[in-house]
């Protein structure tokens, strides 16, 4: 024999599968298997073990991506709740301030409408003009002048605030004193005394315009409106 066929004998090599199989009647029968079959059976369960192996490979990974997303998602949750919460605490806290800013500008609100009340009733002509009690007596005639009698060391006195805006002479009373409110009221003053206030003063209610001697006892109010007279004893606050 060759040394060629030798070598071809070494690799030829054969496989065979033998199956036993019990029967029925409790014979054993052996069944052989050829070795292409044997091959085909290696190959096929190599094959499924490579499908199974790159199966579980890929489903791990698969796992392992869907952990790492859905931690980095939980990461993600956190966050936006802290954020929301944060966000919750800041607008409680500018509820606080929008509270407070509210009531501040109503407290505002209500003392600037206060103190413009108390700014209008100030200078309405409703005061007594003389700074104590004084007989009244009342001319009948277009002017509407009431005539005050006051004593001796009293004062002629503002009605209401308002300034100055003209001292004049008069034809019956030696000097005329009057006061613009600023609302449509005009209030005057006659008297023979010395005025107190000159032309351009702003005054106040209360403020003296004459101070009453023997001479000048008496006092001729007028009051105007839209510069025509009405009657002051009906405008004035006798109460007041």
């Amino acid at each position: 024999m060759s040394e060629s066929e030798n070598k071809k004998r070494k690799r030829k090599v054969n496989y065979t599968l033998m199956l036993f199989v019990d029967s029925k009647e409790g014979r054993i029968r052996q069944m052989g298997i050829g070795p292409r079959a044997v091959e085909s059976l290696a190959v096929l369960m190599l094959f499924a073990v490579v499908i199974l192996g790159s199966g579980f490979y890929f489903s791990q990974k698969k796992v392992q991506e869907l952990e790492k997303e859905s931690a980095k998602q939980a990461e993600t949750i956190t966050k936006l709740e802290e954020e929301n919460q944060d966000l919750v605490d800041l607008r409680e806290e500018l509820t606080d301030k929008v509270t407070i800013l509210s009531d501040t500008i109503n407290q505002k609100v209500e003392e600037e409408e206060a103190l413009a009340q108390a700014e209008a009733e100030a200078h309405m002509p409703i005061g007594f003009p003389l700074s104590s009690s004084a007989a009244v007596s009342e001319e009948e005639n277009e002017d509407k002048m009431v005539v005050f009698t006051g004593s001796e060391g009293n004062s002629v006195i503002a009605s209401a605030a308002g300034t100055v805006v003209s001292i004049t002479t008069d034809s019956i009373y030696d000097r005329c004193i009057k006061i613009d409110h600023g609302n449509g009221y005009v209030s005057i003053y006659r008297n023979n005394g010395t005025e107190m206030v000159k032309e351009g003063d702003e005054v106040v209610r209360g403020a003296i315009l004459f101070v009453i001697g023997e001479e000048n006892t008496e006092l001729g109010y007028q009051i105007q409106y839209e510069e025509k007279n009405i009657d002051p004893m009906e405008f004035i606050d006798i109460d007041g």
